[in-house]
């Protein structure tokens, strides 16, 4: 068994919000992991939980998925918070500082936590740092503008006639190799002559 004490927007156990990849490896110690979503997450299927890192490589967020059990507890204010019953955590916390989504998962802006309770696959936690839903919040907003205009752009397109039609959504470009990239997760990728090749949603 494995404790993980939380404390708030700022840690989870060993793990600090925004340490680098290779810190988070060396706090969580013999646990496999896995890279996931393109290397921007650490799968540990040993605890059955996903550490999501920002652009930078900097630790933004920890979730406990649920999938297995009785390996690890979440611990806050000396009270076991996970894996526990949607009853007993509102024993804990205040509801009406949560709001509900459609996917029956409670959240909180203030303390960056959200909690669903799955009872096929069992209950999810996620804790991230300061700010992290928000941004969140925010990404969501971009992902919709983009996906509207992703519609307008055209395999053989020159890389400015791409930006031209994006810049309409924002000015968070990032030049990775041959692609461009927007928000966190649409990338605009082109050939050596600065033509489009594709364009998608790596999530």
């Amino acid at each position: 068994m494995k404790d993980f004490e939380w404390i708030p927007n700022k840690r989870i156990g060993d793990l600090c919000f925004n340490m680098t990849r290779n810190e988070t490896r060396n706090a969580m110690g013999d646990a496999v992991f896995t890279p996931w979503f393109e290397g921007r997450s650490d799968v540990y299927k040993d605890y059955s939980m996903r550490l999501d890192f920002d652009e930078d490589g900097l630790l933004e967020s920890v979730e406990f998925l649920g999938i297995e059990r009785g390996f690890f507890q979440v611990w806050y204010n000396e009270r076991i918070i996970y894996p526990k019953t949607e009853k007993t955590f509102f024993k804990i916390f205040d509801k009406s500082m949560f709001k509900l989504d459609d996917e029956s998962m409670y959240q909180c802006n203030k303390l960056n936590i959200r909690a669903n309770w799955n009872y096929d696959i069992g209950p999810t936690l996620l804790v991230g740092r300061e700010h992290y839903i928000d941004e969140g919040d925010e990404s969501l907003k971009d992902f919709s503008i983009l996906y509207g205009l992703s519609s307008k752009l055209k395999p053989g397109m020159h890389r400015n006639e791409t930006r031209i039609i994006l810049h309409e959504k924002s000015d968070k470009l990032k030049i990775r190799g041959q692609n461009d990239i927007y928000g966190r997760y649409f990338y605009v990728k082109f050939d050596n002559e600065d033509r489009m090749i594709s364009a998608d949603f790596i999530i």
